[in-house]
């Protein structure tokens, strides 16, 4: 008798996807990596403005 694959995982998880490094670090542009979330430079600057305004209220 072989030894066939028959209770064996292998190939289960499907194929990996390449994703460049810009990507993986969040790099904007691309549908899998954004995922509608703003630029992390304009988070940055969206946060300073709010503490500006807050520092500007004291």
């Amino acid at each position: 008798m072989s030894k066939g694959n028959a209770g064996g995982m292998l190939g289960v998880g499907g194929t990996r996807s390449k994703l460049s490094r810009g990507a993986l670090r969040g790099a904007g542009g691309g549908a899998r990596g954004g995922h509608g979330q703003p630029d992390p430079q304009d988070r940055r600057r969206e946060l300073l403005r709010k503490f500006q305004e807050r520092a500007e209220k004291d």
